[in-house]
């Protein structure tokens, strides 16, 4: 006990808090929560599971990270995982499944660590990557296109999803309309100004706003979604009956994109002090964000790199950025539930579809796909250098 005691106070001194870490933490928390939010909504479960996550991520995994900027948060890529897994899970049981998802990719990722599989990452090509990632993207495109428009959801894959928006222009509900696009708006203009750290923020209050001074009861919030618990959150223990070989299945798949994600994050945001991070060390941190994201009713987490992006540009000196972010957005769980509740989907789905759309960069995939080694750069220089410097 001793021993642990004096572990515990080295680690203190060695990892001093800031006061410029505590502020750091608030744009990422304002950007967390609907970022939050919305990832719940792309998994097919109330939104509180996303803010949950997000709150848990971010304190317990920010303190075991080998990367000290890294923030451990929700990612659209898990999020559909975690749909595609919850797909033949009844409504009304999706919450106890998605816990217990969680329990069981944090276990895997602790489980990968033990063994150090964090050499093998470096397998995972930057070509593969950006495929991967300009089909989540265009998956989020296609799949949140009826709910920023309000109109009813026909298909069964996001393609389907759209082409029936599309060709059934009448079902629109115009309210939810001009809900979503307010959205899209606020978060796009406020984007090349000085507030473009709190853009979100704007984008949840405005719409908000707009819908109860209208009185557009019609329009569906995320209390709609399902109660929206007030106070501190507590942890609760997982029903163990949720547990099946798909969820298990699911489960391994989150794990294997959470963990390559981390990796980039890990290469993208190197150490203030310059010492080296370890993968495997960002691997544990990781799992046990997730055991904890379980624990406290979220869903699955991972090393996010556009919140690692915004923890470092606001200023954090080190891991307490992050965490602070976690404690910030509890305080905002806190005082504001019920201001949470009255946020309207369609103002997640704007969220969502303006975030996908700027991750698609043609010229850096085409970068990617084209010249993934020095080689083919060399071939296609003109292209391939030009391209290289912006990628």
């Amino acid at each position: 006990m001793a021993e642990v005691v004096r572990r515990v106070r080295r680690w203190f001194a060695t990892e001093r808090m800031s006061k410029a870490d505590v502020v750091a933490g608030l744009p990422g928390a304002i950007g967390g929560v609907p970022d939050g939010m919305a990832a719940g909504v792309l998994a097919g479960v109330s939104p509180v599971h996303g803010l949950y996550a997000s709150m848990a991520g971010r304190f317990f995994g920010g303190f075991g990270t080998s990367t000290q900027l890294m923030v451990v948060t929700t990612t659209s890529a898990s999020a559909l995982a975690v749909g595609s897994t919850l797909t033949d899970v009844e409504p009304d049981q999706r919450s106890g499944a998605i816990v217990m998802l969680t329990l069981v990719a944090g276990a895997m990722m602790i489980v990968a660590a033990i063994l150090r599989l964090g050499k093998y990452t470096r397998f995972v090509s930057h070509s593969v990557m950006t495929g991967f990632l300009l089909g989540i993207s265009a998956n989020i495109l296609f799949g949140q296109l009826p709910s920023l428009l309000g109109a009813p959801v026909q298909g069964s894959i996001a393609v389907e999803k759209a082409l029936h928006v599309v060709l059934h222009p009448l079902d629109f509900d115009w309210r939810a309309a001009v809900v979503g696009v307010l959205a899209m708006i606020a978060l796009i203009g406020l984007s090349y100004t000085r507030l473009r750290a709190i853009a979100a923020l704007f984008a949840l209050i405005v719409p908000m706003i707009v819908v109860l001074v209208l009185g557009w009861s019609n329009v569906g919030t995320v209390a709609d979604t399902g109660e929206i618990p007030t106070g501190i959150p507590l942890p609760h223990l997982p029903e163990w009956g949720a547990l099946s070989p798909s969820l298990v299945a699911g489960a391994l798949a989150v794990t294997v994109i959470v963990l390559v994600q981390g990796a980039g994050v890990a290469e993208s945001a190197p150490n203030p002090g310059g010492s080296r991070t370890s993968v495997d060390r960002d691997f544990t941190a990781q799992g046990i964000g997730n055991i904890f994201a379980g624990l406290f009713r979220g869903m699955p987490v991972g090393g996010s790199v556009g919140q690692t992006a915004i923890n470092a540009s606001s200023g954090a000196r080190g891991r307490w950025g992050g965490i602070w972010s976690g404690i910030w957005i509890l305080v905002i769980l806190v005082a504001l539930a019920g201001v949470v509740g009255r946020v309207p989907l369609p103002t997640l789905a704007a969220i969502l579809i303006v975030a996908a759309a700027r991750s698609i960069d043609p010229d850096s995939a085409r970068y990617r796909l084209s010249c993934p080694t020095p080689a083919a750069r060399t071939t296609r220089s003109s292209f391939c250098d030009y391209v290289g410097a912006r990628a």
